[in-house]
């Protein structure tokens, strides 16, 4: 997709090849849309492509949907992100313990911070719950007065305030399928598929939610949330899991994000002796729905912990 143009077909290699004779326009009408808060109607258009994943090509879920913007767009965005980026380092704003889409931070880090974690519980004797969330579609029902008021409260404001606003208010896409094109549609919550500023207006956006958290630690890559929680008894392990579950499910209704209940599952993680004395096999559930416990994460297959 690198070579993908958005409906204004302008590519990146003519970008590059008319680089000396545009700079100057670009960083006018850059500049211009910074000081008067407003972003170009015309950078808010995305081409979505669905591609097939796998199983039944009847079904729409069973087709990842490519968003493509203008690459002109990209450029301007990756310039704001830069700067954004900045501001939300020097006032140590992005929780420490989310390791998504941030500079130095990667998968491992993710997961070294949580198992140094449990490792360190385990030498102490206890046992540790971890509850994997699974969220439907975070990145496409994030409401965009709830980020407005985020952003707001993190110290954005004024003109800047304004154009994140412009920005986010009235994109519109157009899908594409065989060289057929679908109606204009409006995109009326969601951060902007394909673009730089989107998954670190994300960032912002579910960066309190460690703050609703009462008896577990939680570790955030993006939209993938674990809370983890310590305990002697397994009694102490349900009582902790299950209240912040409800915690984070409030957190979650309050900010028009979905809890997936099928797929979050919970796991315990302990020494093999711990785990072969369990005085207790903990229930945890939300809204009625009995959460699942699993023996085994893809992710955690490296690390040589004891998972049951």
């Amino acid at each position: 997709m690198a070579k993908s143009t958005g409906l204004d077909k302008i590519s990146t290699k003519l970008i590059k090849q008319a680089g000396d004779t545009i700079t100057e326009s670009l960083l006018e009408v850059f500049n211009l849309s910074l000081r008067t808060g407003i972003f170009p109607d015309d950078w808010k258009f995305a081409k979505v492509t669905p591609i097939y994943k796998s199983e039944n090509k009847t079904l729409c879920e069973n087709y990842r949907p490519i968003s493509v913007i203008s690459n002109i767009a990209k450029i301007f965005e990756k310039l704001v992100c830069r700067q954004l980026n900045t501001f939300l380092d020097n006032n140590n704003i992005i929780v420490k313990n989310q390791s998504g889409f941030r500079r130095n931070h990667s998968t491992e880090t993710s997961l070294l911070q949580s198992t140094e974690m449990w490792l360190k519980s385990m030498d102490q004797g206890q046992i540790n719950g971890v509850i994997f969330l699974d969220l439907k579609k975070a990145f496409d029902t994030i409401d965009h007065q709830i980020l407005l008021s985020k952003l707001q409260a993190y110290g954005i404001r004024d003109h800047t305030l304004k154009w994140f606003q412009s920005y986010l208010d009235q994109r519109k896409q157009i899908c594409m399928l065989n060289n057929c094109k679908s109606d204009i549609e409006t995109i009326r919550c969601g951060v902007p598929q394909g673009s730089n500023l989107g998954p670190l207006l994300f960032l912002i956006y579910i960066n309190d939610l460690p703050n609703c958290l009462e008896t577990t630690h939680s570790n955030l890559f993006a939209d993938d949330t674990i809370l983890s929680c310590q305990g002697h008894l397994s009694i102490d392990i349900e009582y902790k899991l299950n209240k912040d579950l409800v915690n984070a499910q409030k957190w979650l209704s309050a900010n028009k994000l979905t809890l997936n209940n099928e797929k979050t599952k919970y796991m315990i993680i302990g020494s093999r002796q711990r785990l072969k004395n369990l005085d207790h096999v903990p229930k945890i559930s939300i809204n009625g729905h009995q959460i699942e416990r699993v023996y085994k994460k893809e992710a955690l297959e490296k690390p040589k912990i004891l998972l049951a």
